[in-house]
């Protein structure tokens, strides 16, 4: 390792054992003892590979807030193949906007905004830390700015098709019982893929006809979701009896494998949901996404429609700032069309 990547590695290293006191909900975590030994076994790493494994660890400890860390360690790919600088204080603000550039060719505007916000912070920190002459604004950035897309959702009839196909459909293997259970719990639920990904069977409690969900989100914000028992109730025993999931899935998470070292961002769910929507007869199904975030739009849109309860729709969402939430507003068309009838019963 160059000096000068030495002294970015040695940044980054530090960066990140100070961020972790901030993620740690320490009331709430189950294994604080074995957060500190990672915290402490960060400072002892030495390269860029053993703080990726540190910061998995971290995360499958409960604190996804770390996976914010993993921009920097793309910053430190780009720096190493792409910035020939003699020493780390001689850095230009010119040189990161680069790399923001070079990743909003592959990324989405949302990503390189937090990109950039997350850079602002890390170069402040060394700044004031070890005294480096960084005071980077990385301000009109044109190619990161929001064009206030409003988020693609399914209408309220392709919504319920979609549940209905969703909910009669027999799984053909393991995947697809789990898949289903994932794709039931999202859309009736609202949750984001992530919330889905850490549930624990711990977090599943009955209420009369209803599953009451705890569910962990953003921040380490907790919220509950009811779901109708008549909608989960089979298809989740289907995948908790099912003899591939007890033997590699039978551990606390619902989701991921017992036996994964490595925490699982992400599953495999998207010819699930092309398969259910072929199934279902929708219309030009192509034109929607296929992602879990989708169907959490979807299902905040419906939620608002139908309530026209900004407050609640926001709650529900597990969103911090109601602000998030005044999207869904907007992608509630019918409400638009009260405008027009406004005029028509005065005039």
């Amino acid at each position: 390792m160059k000096k000068v990547e030495k002294e970015l590695f040695d940044g980054i290293r530090t960066f990140m054992s100070h961020k972790i006191k901030g993620y740690v909900p320490v009331q709430k975590v189950e294994d604080f003892q074995e957060i500190i030994k990672v915290q402490n076994k960060i400072l002892k790493c030495t390269n860029i590979q053993e703080l990726e494994d540190c910061a998995r660890k971290i995360y499958n400890l409960g604190i996804i807030n770390i996976v914010n860390i993993r921009f920097l360690f793309l910053f430190f790919s780009f720096f190493k193949n792409n910035i020939n600088i003699k020493t780390l204080r001689s850095l230009r603000e010119e040189q990161v906007i680069e790399f923001l550039f070079e990743m909003a060719k592959i990324r989405k505007p949302s990503s390189v905004r937090k990109y950039t916000t997350y850079l602002k912070h890390f170069f402040a920190f060394l700044a004031q830390r070890k005294g480096y002459p960084f005071d980077f604004q990385l301000k009109n950035l044109a190619f990161a700015k929001n064009n206030l897309m409003l988020p693609r959702h399914l209408n309220s009839k392709d919504l319920s098709l979609f549940l209905k196909t969703l909910l009669n459909y027999t799984p053909k293997n393991s995947y697809e019982k789990r898949n289903k259970c994932i794709l039931i719990i999202v859309i009736l639920g609202g949750l984001r893929k992530a919330e889905t990904h850490n549930l624990q069977l711990k977090n599943f409690k009955e209420e009369g006809d209803d599953f009451v969900i705890n569910v962990l989100g953003k921040g380490g914000n907790e919220r509950k979701i009811f779901i109708k028992k008549k909608f989960l109730e089979a298809p989740l025993n289907e995948w908790l009896s099912d003899q591939k999931r007890l033997k590699f899935f039978d551990g606390s998470f619902l989701f991921k494998k017992s036996r994964s070292l490595y925490c699982q961002k992400s599953i495999n769910i998207i010819r699930f949901i092309d398969t259910i929507f072929k199934e279902s007869g929708i219309q030009n199904y192509q034109q929607y996404g296929k992602g879990l975030h989708f169907f959490r739009h979807s299902f905040a849109t419906y939620v608002y429609d139908q309530t026209r309860d900004l407050i609640l729709t926001s709650r529900v969402l597990g969103h911090q700032n109601i602000g998030s939430t005044k999207i869904y507003i907007h992608t509630s068309q019918s409400h638009h069309k009260k405008v027009s009838e406004i005029f028509n019963t005065k005039f």
